[in-house]
């Protein structure tokens, strides 16, 4: 009896020495692998998570607290691990923590609210390297080859969208992390044309961020909400860029060139610009425009894109204009070599060229602004005596075939000296420019009495280019260097403007522009008419004062009339904007 006792127990201990192996041997299986994923599902709503792991004999993964996980927008945070470890801790850094636990496998979840494991399905081949928020080592750039396009559609409503991509273990990337900033199409899709190709990326705002994921090819968009990859339609109307020629702040009087860049839509696409409440181009087939901001101030530029079909973006910009007649250091607004073709650069050999620089700024001492040539040929000798004068022209004779540099100088009475540099090419014939086209815009509001400004653009032909004006067939401006005419628009009258442009070889363009009145019989309506007569004039501005010194109370439409200077409120500003107006000024309202 005693004997089968001690049977029985020898079988029971035997039993569980044999559980006990196989289950030191189950836990040998699960220790991490350097690769695997490890998840946290931050449910208890942690500022942070961190992942402390370890292995006895082996050291850890990082110093306490060891590493910060990374989040992706599906709410789980995650960990490439670099090692081998069998144990973890999952933490805050801030002193709530987990116990000390088994390390589950690739692809595992812990929920720190329910404090449970559950498994996360993983991509087959580990993605690569480990992105914490800045990557450990920088990868080398990739040399570009073709190229491609990466949407995200932004439904997490990021303020930015920024994309990382890279390939193999960190040799190759687009750019530094956090990558390159994406583009708004317009209709809540990011884009990104690159080129090159990846197998990894990731999306980010600088600081939250996906995961590491495989890149599926060019053409696809990522939903940074659902985490979902789609291929996008390209045919859909989209915005690629906007962009100004000259970044902001510039000065009054310099010529800044916007241009809008878009793709797909139906048929052909027609663009807009604007500047505040100002169109500087309605609709046509021309993407770029030429503003020549004439008041200082901070400026919404909005350009428009409409397909056939009538769909239609925007997109937007703030761009800073400050008085050049207030400013102490001189500033170059335009350079020009005529004859010429400034469009691709070149000059006639033999043929005498005068330089024409228009510059501002100087507010200092005497206020004089001096100028400075200095032309290099062709074989690096400079060709003149470079010194400053008054005269801002300067001609010379190129003799040499070949690129000549020419550097312009502008210095102040303060010696403050600024400096442009143009190359021309030296040719025996000028090329043609393409065919001379012949384009306008308008500044100012078409409104009883107010000022219009129609300002001629040429391209193609040969430049230099004189320009003519006239009004309902009338020349009132006959050909000259001048292209801008001014007037004022008159009750009930309509305007027929036929812009003429003449290059050097005697080639002409027009273009026909027709500005309208607002109508006087509805006077309730007219802009900066702040006592609703009908007319705008300096009672208006008497009006507003008195009306912000509460010596006298503005009828609702005559405050809707008041606010001109888009400030939302009635201020001193608008009685200002007011008075420059009836003085004839561009007030851009």
């Amino acid at each position: 009896m005693i004997r089968r006792k001690h049977r029985f127990l020898s079988l029971v201990l035997t039993v569980l020495m044999m559980l006990g192996i196989a289950s030191v041997a189950m836990t040998a299986t699960v220790g991490a692998a350097s690769g695997d994923t490890v998840y946290c599902d931050n449910a208890a709503n942690w500022s942070s998570v961190y992942c402390y792991m370890w292995k006895s004999g082996s050291g850890d993964n990082a110093a306490w607290p060891g590493v910060q996980m990374t989040k992706g927008s599906n709410g789980l945070w995650s960990y490439s691990v670099t090692g081998d470890w069998d144990m973890i801790i999952f933490n805050n850094n801030s002193g709530t923590q987990t116990g000390d636990m088994s390390y589950q496998g690739n692809g595992s979840c812990y929920n720190n609210a329910t404090n449970s494991w559950s498994t996360v399905d993983v991509p087959t081949t580990p993605t690569t390297p480990t992105t914490p928020t800045t990557p450990t080592t920088p990868p080398t750039p990739i040399t570009p080859s073709g190229s491609n396009t990466i949407f995200c559609q932004n439904a997490a409503n990021w303020s930015k969208v920024n994309v990382y991509m890279w390939n193999g273990s960190g040799e190759q990337k687009n750019a530094d992390w956090p990558g390159q900033t994406m583009t708004n199409t317009g209709d809540g899709v990011w884009m990104l044309e690159y080129t090159g190709e990846y197998a990894n990326v990731i999306f980010n705002d600088g600081s939250s961020q996906t995961g590491d994921l495989s890149h599926p090819g060019t053409g696809y968009c990522y939903n940074n909400s659902t985490g979902q990859w789609t291929m996008y339609d390209t045919s859909k109307l989209h915005i690629k860029t906007f962009t100004s020629d000259v970044a902001s702040p510039q000065y009054t009087g310099v010529d800044v060139t916007l241009t809008l860049t878009a793709g797909g839509g139906e048929g052909e696409l027609s663009y807009k610009f604007v500047a505040g409440n100002t169109v500087i181009s309605d609709y046509s087939a021309d993407n770029s425009v030429v503003w020549t901001p004439s008041t200082a101030g901070t400026y919404t530029l909005t350009a428009y894109v409409k397909d056939e079909a009538g769909e239609t973006l925007t997109k937007t910009m703030s761009y800073t204009v400050k008085d050049i007649a207030a400013e102490v250091k001189p500033v170059i607004k335009t350079v020009s070599v005529t004859p010429g073709n400034s469009d691709k650069g070149e000059i006639k050999k033999g043929t005498q060229a005068t330089i024409g620089i228009s510059a501002g700024g100087g507010n200092t001492g005497t206020k004089l602004l001096f100028y400075k040539v200095e032309i290099t040929d062709p074989s690096g000798k400079t060709v003149n005596v470079p010194y400053y004068t008054t005269g801002n022209t300067y001609k010379f004779t190129p003799a040499t075939l070949g690129k000549y540099t020419i550097e312009v100088f502008v210095q102040g009475s303060d010696n403050s000296t600024v400096s442009r540099t143009y190359e021309y090419n030296c040719v025996n014939e000028l090329s043609e420019g393409g065919k001379l086209a012949a384009d306008g815009t308008t500044s100012g509001t078409v409104q009883q009495g107010s000022t219009i400004t129609i300002t001629a653009k040429a391209s193609g032909g040969v430049a230099p280019y004189k320009y003519q004006f006239s009004i309902n067939g009338q020349i009132v401006q006959a050909y000259s260097s001048d292209d801008t005419y001014a007037f004022q628009v008159k009750a009930g009258e309509t305007y027929q403007v036929e812009i003429s442009i003449m290059d050097s070889t005697g080639s002409v363009a027009k273009k026909t522009i027709v500005p309208t009145a607002s109508d006087p019989s509805d006077p309730a309506t007219l802009k900066g008419d702040a006592d609703c007569n009908g007319v705008v004039n300096i009672k208006d501005a008497t009006t507003i004062q008195k009306h912000i010194a509460e010596i006298l109370t503005m009828s609702a439409q005559g405050e809707a009339n008041a606010e001109v200077d888009g400030s939302g409120s009635i201020t001193i500003k608008d009685a200002t904007m007011i008075q420059k107006r009836i003085a004839g000024m561009d007030v851009n309202w």
